[in-house]
């Protein structure tokens, strides 16, 4: 097993260094608390020796430096007291066990063995947990069943984070996909019932269903956090409680789980098709400017309701636009203000240097960790925070998923087609049934054409559209990319939660 150990009086430790070295452990040490973040970033350790005191940077700001490297590094921290104040600061960035000086190498071996051993024990039972929890479980065959299912599966890749071996998390990723496969055959012979008013909430009554009750208790802050998924929101959810009681819901994205369909059905309280068929000057198939009539949909659908409320209306596509819009968001006094934070764009800019994202996130998992160390920090965290300070309500939600892609599919058809790689629609589309959604009459889905002709391919699982030409290229440039517009558990199972000040 390898060991780094980072103390600027190493020297004093050479007796201590060469017993573990007799009992089999490969030690590499650094003199400075800089050079120790280095050398955790190079190289993999089973363990680190962290002293808490040095010259220049301290014991605590190095253990976050690694612990942001890499949040599942065992970290032991070597101090010289153990005031209650210190331990809380040294636990509270993630330190996994702790030994006082002087020590003995039999207790240095001790704390040595106890933490190593804990992230064993931990992941022999959590395997054990994973196979009795899912051997009993059984098939979903209703939209509620289908989603205890999913967060059931979004709760064990939180818990598999930390814990979880390579093995298990391959299972549980085939397990994903299972899921989806079970998933998209029960949407494809039930969707047509959810639109007609039999099924769960979806995007075009979540308004007139979750939010517009509500007013009747006084003013709130409507936040759609755009493409935020289920695991996503879970992650998040440790730190809105510190603020809020929250109180979880669920519904379901329309189709294509796109934000030009989903969230232009969210603020009008209408399926597309109808949307074009009653406010024909608020829908363009044009690729661009798709949403720049939602502020006039939700004038309309208040209209509809009745409801003669006053809102605001924030679309924040920048950190920038956040932070010049965060006084004028926490002190409005409408009966709703509409906050639509462009999230998931946000957070991968987040990443300092984040150069080629396929290979960063080859793991969605890595995503989840970066999103619990970038939301803390940002600017909208400051604004709930704020706003839980002026004791808002707030109603926060997704527009829609999305999902990583991985098997490519071949889509053909004329050269009008749209250019979206989950959902395509055009004349004479052509596509393995299998892998695809396809609509010879979009009708049937409430969705609209701009001519008779027109055809939609919605893409199931993890599928994505490529050309006949140059499908190699294709292929190489969007796999492992995330997509939305698609038939998924992750597209289309989304939270809204109802946030309560503490």
């Amino acid at each position: 097993m390898k060991l780094l150990w980072i103390d600027d009086e190493i020297d004093l430790l050479k007796p201590f260094i060469y017993l573990l070295q007799q009992e089999g452990y490969d030690v590499q040490t650094a003199t400075s608390g800089e050079d120790g973040v280095k050398l955790a970033s190079k190289e993999v350790f089973d363990l680190i020796f962290l002293d808490e005191i040095m010259p220049g940077v301290d014991g605590l700001e190095v253990l976050r430096k690694i612990k942001n490297e890499n949040s599942q590094q065992l970290v032991v921290m070597v101090t010289k007291s153990e005031e209650e104040d210190l331990m809380k600061k040294a636990y509270g960035g993630w330190v996994d066990d702790y030994i006082t000086k002087p020590f003995s190498f039999n207790q240095l071996l001790s704390v040595l063995n106890r933490t190593l051993k804990r992230r064993i024990i931990i992941g022999d039972k959590m395997a054990e947990e994973y196979a009795t929890h899912f051997r009993s479980s059984v098939k979903p065959s209703n939209y509620e069943e289908w989603q205890e299912y999913f967060k059931t599966i979004v709760s064990w890749d939180l818990r598999l984070l930390e814990f979880g071996s390579k093995d298990l998390k391959d299972i549980q990723t085939e397990r994903k996909r299972e899921a989806n496969a079970g998933f998209v055959k029960y949407v494809e012979s039930e969707y047509r019932d959810f639109i007609q008013g039999k099924g769960p909430i979806m995007s075009h009554n979540l308004l007139s269903h979750a939010v517009f009750p509500l007013l009747k208790e006084g003013p709130l802050v409507f936040v759609i956090f755009d493409s935020m998924r289920l695991d996503q929101y879970f992650r998040l959810t440790p730190y809105l409680r510190d603020h809020f009681e929250l109180n979880t819901h669920f519904y379901c994205s329309i189709l294509p789980s796109a934000t030009p369909y989903s969230r232009n059905a969210l603020f009008a309280g209408l399926l597309p098709l109808d949307i074009v068929q009653q406010y024909p000057q608020y829908w363009t198939f044009e690729a661009q400017g798709q949403n720049r009539f939602e502020k006039e949909l939700f004038t309309e659908q208040l209209k509809r309701h009745n409801l003669r409320i006053k809102f605001s209306y924030y679309k924040l596509a920048s950190i920038q636009e956040i932070e010049r819009s965060a006084n004028n968001i926490v002190n409005d006094s409408r009966d709703i203000t509409i906050v639509i934070i462009n999230f998931f764009d946000l957070l991968l800019h987040s990443i300092p240097g984040r150069g080629d994202m396929k290979g960063m996130l080859d793991d969605e998992r890595v995503f989840l960790n970066l999103l619990g160390y970038w939301f803390p920090i940002s600017p909208i965290f400051d604004i709930i925070q704020r706003l839980a300070k002026k004791r808002k309500r707030i109603i926060l939600t997704s527009d829609h998923g999305y999902i990583r892609v991985q098997r490519p599919t071949i889509m053909y058809g004329g050269r009008s087609i749209s250019p979206n790689l989950r959902y395509k629609y055009g004349p004479a589309l052509k596509v393995d049934r299998k892998t695809a959604l396809l609509l010879n009459n979009p009708g049937d889905l409430s969705l609209p054409s701009s001519d008779p002709s027109v055809r939609f391919a919605i893409a199931k699982e993890d599928y994505y559209f490529i050309y006949p030409t140059k499908p190699t290229e294709y292929e190489r440039e969007f796999k492992y990319t995330f997509q939305h517009g698609g038939i998924s558990l992750e597209e289309l199972v989304l939270p809204y939660a109802i946030m309560n000040p503490r």
